[in-house]
């Protein structure tokens, strides 16, 4: 299928309006990269008031995983726009390099839609399929309506990527083939130590991912203690209440002030937190990995890191990160080229969905102003043909003329609108909907001139 270069009108202004992606993810930047650019979910809405503060931007939303920082913009102009996105990330940091920091992915007007959807439907994801990517856009999402910097395109463009992705976990075989960042981290663990049922395991951190590891882990039987360490013992009874197998081998009662001790004397540390610092640090940690004499290894999936990098430096620590579990869930090539391509049917099919709702957006109120604009001045030369002198018998009547009146009008709409709506390429829709509106000297479009108008257009789903 060919992607058409094109704009999009936001229904807010007169002017023509541009869909884009500014950022960084996992394909254009490594981890320790990344994870400067990371916002938190704290910060979300003071980022998104930033954005709309900006001249260029009128609508904006911004999706922060550990994959990626990406900034989804409706702007008036595309260079002005990505400048401003830039000065955005770069103000956003508390670091000085922002001239080699800075966002190096970039997506334009249709690729953005198709970007997007692929991304809710897990295939852009770092772990092929991993669903915890659909949680996080529909927060993005929520986050932008709350704080009105989300206007129709880009509520359409979520709401569509959202149906997209539930679409490929309901009528593909994705569901079923789906890894999380988290059962990857199991995996590595198990590749590297073996069986992990009778290894002791600590878990730093009681967040969603955290949550998925021990659940993981608790899936098997094994004498291996499972102690899991969190700053918020709340959290921590809150997860204890699920129904859980093999309860037996899990272990809570720990200060969060232990975690250099527990960790130092465990087989496996998975660190899985939101701290805006290192939760294991290198010289605490060596205060107890010296004496064991054992070999450790520590997963940290947390982005930013929360582990201390240098901690891989000390004796016995193998210290991996998110970066590292990509190669533990590269399946058959086959295999995986069979899940995406019954995947991006669906991705395809949404795209083109999207693509009739933004011809609907110029197409609709087009058509309308110009029946509007003819029927106007029909009903004005009626007004003055009425009851004029002269009239016989023979002449038709008030309702004939009428009737001929409107019939010449619908002639004369009848081609433009047909030429309209079998428009596919919307840049060529677009040149034909401004020549239109200039020609009849229509409101630009996003004007209300009417009830009518102020009505969003239906989407229509491609036959």
């Amino acid at each position: 299928m060919r992607l058409h270069g094109s704009g999009t009108n936001g229904g807010n202004s007169g002017s023509m309006t541009h869909l884009v992606v500014c950022g960084l993810n996992y394909h254009s930047a490594p981890l320790a990269i990344r994870e400067r650019f990371t916002i938190p979910q704290s910060c979300l809405s003071h980022a998104l008031a930033g954005l709309a503060h900006l001249p260029h931007v009128k609508e904006a939303a911004v999706l922060s995983t550990c994959n990626r920082t990406e900034v989804y913009a409706v702007v008036s102009d595309v260079q002005a726009g990505w400048r401003e996105i830039d000065a955005f990330f770069a103000g956003a940091q508390s670091i000085s390099d922002h001239e080699v920091l800075r966002p190096n992915f970039r997506l334009l007007r249709e690729d953005v839609a198709l970007h997007m959807f692929r991304v809710a439907s897990g295939l852009d994801s770092m772990v092929l399929g991993e669903g915890q990517i659909m949680a996080q856009v529909k927060a993005a999402h929520q986050a932008a309506l709350e704080a009105k910097t989300a206007g129709p395109v880009l509520d359409q463009l979520f709401k569509l990527a959202l149906t997209c992705g539930k679409r490929v976990r309901t009528e593909t075989t994705m569901a079923r083939r789906a890894v999380s960042v988290s059962s990857a981290a199991i995996e590595l663990g198990r590749e590297l130590l073996g069986s992990l049922a009778n290894k002791n395991i600590v878990v730093v951190g009681a967040g969603k991912m955290a949550q998925v590891c021990l659940k993981l882990l608790l899936g098997e039987t094994g004498t291996g203690k499972i102690i899991v360490v969190n700053r918020s013992k709340e959290r921590v009874q809150n997860f204890l209440k699920n129904s859980l197998p093999n309860s037996e081998r899990l272990h809570c009662g720990f200060e969060f002030e232990d975690r250099h001790s527990l960790a130092a004397a465990a087989d496996l540390v998975l660190v899985s937190a939101s701290a805006p610092q290192f939760l294991l640090q290198k010289e605490e940690f060596a205060r107890y990995a010296n004496s064991t004499k054992k070999q450790i290894c520590i997963i940290d999936i947390s982005v930013p890191r929360n582990v201390e990098p240098s901690i891989a430096g000390l004796p016995g620590v193998r210290l991996f990160h998110s970066d590292d579990l990509a190669s533990i869930v590269a399946t058959n090539l086959a295999e995986r080229e069979a899940l995406v391509s019954e995947a991006e049917e669906i991705v395809f099919e949404t795209l083109d969905e999207f693509h009739g709702w933004q011809r609907a957006l110029l197409v609709v109120p087009t058509i309308a102003g110009l029946r509007d604009k003819i029927e106007a001045i029909r009903q004005e030369q009626m007004a003055k043909n009425r009851g004029c002198p002269g009239t016989s018998r023979d002449q038709p009547s008030g309702q004939q003329i009428e009737d001929i009146s409107r019939a010449i009008v619908n002639q004369i709409l009848h081609h433009p609108t047909v030429q309209l709506k079998a428009t596919k390429d919307y840049e060529i829709l677009r040149q034909q909907a401004e020549a239109l509106r200039t020609l009849f000297s229509l409101d630009p479009l996003g004007t209300p001139s009417g009830e009518s108008k102020r009505k969003p257009p239906q989407r229509n789903r491609p036959h």
